[in-house]
């Protein structure tokens, strides 16, 4: 016996929020993101790093914690000038700066980022590694993603490192802030933090994973064409409609 309308609405909408359902449980249970890194001396062109973040692992993580408070931000809020997020002075950043590079569906948030770092050493070269952490909209900071280890050249600013980063599933819709934490790549000791509170470019990102960014809907609106019906003679086309406008010209010229 076949279904009513009414029947067959309500199976699909049981359907939709089931789907729905499943697909949020599996973000929220990992996350996965795909990251590579380069040196601004040895930049690649965007089918290289297309290629390399094809082939790459994707980093399985631990589900993104979104309540909560970060370690730095009551600190910070009661008295910026105080804070010290550097436990020597022989290594430091200069710069940080944030790219936004793919947005399937042109909503304003991105799949697709990168981050870029310039630090300096007292030192004629150091040899660091970077780890860099998300916070979603002022919540506590997650790891996403670390770069290779690499030598930064006293103030050179030719050691910019760049971790690009493409994140792939379990990142909810919303402004992420970034943290930087250097770290002695031979010795693994922690060096410094380095986030938004120093580098505005590193705040209020928009981001989304590839599965929110993946929906982009095209509208194709109708054209409705106006008919005049004319008693007698049928319809016709709208064009119809631009007759008074003549009318009233042809009167007008006729007067000059």
């Amino acid at each position: 016996m076949p279904l009513k309308p009414t029947t067959k609405l309500i199976s699909w909408v049981f359907l939709g929020l089931l789907s729905s359902s499943v697909m949020a449980e599996s973000s929220d249970t990992t996350r996965a993101s795909k990251s590579i890194s380069f040196t601004s001396s040895s930049e690649i062109d965007k089918d290289s790093k297309d290629a390399q973040l094809k082939q790459v692992d994707a980093d399985i993580l631990k589900p993104i914690v979104k309540e909560g408070f970060r370690s730095e931000s009551v600190a910070v809020g009661i008295a910026t000038d105080s804070i010290s997020y550097s436990n020597n002075n022989e290594v430091w950043v200069y710069n940080a700066s944030s790219d936004l590079i793919s947005d399937f569906d042109y909503d304003g948030f991105y799949h697709r980022f990168s981050v870029s770092i310039d630090a300096d050493t007292i030192h004629s070269t150091s040899y660091v590694y970077a780890k860099l952490y998300l916070s979603f909209e002022g919540g506590p900071w997650n790891y996403y993603a670390s770069s290779q280890a690499y030598h930064i050249y006293a103030d050179s600013d030719l050691d910019t490192f760049t971790i690009e980063t493409e994140l792939a599933d379990g990142f909810p819709t919303g402004y992420y802030d970034v943290r930087i934490e250097l770290f002695n790549a031979d010795t693994g000791e922690w060096l410094l933090n380095y986030g938004p509170y120093e580098d505005s470019s590193l705040s209020s990102l928009p981001l989304e994973d590839s599965y929110y960014d993946d929906t982009y809907i095209e509208i194709d609106y109708p054209v409705i064409e106006t008919e005049v019906v004319v008693s007698g003679r049928g319809s016709m086309n709208a064009l119809l409609l631009m007759l008074p406008v003549l009318i009233v010209a042809a009167r007008r010229f006729s007067k000059h």
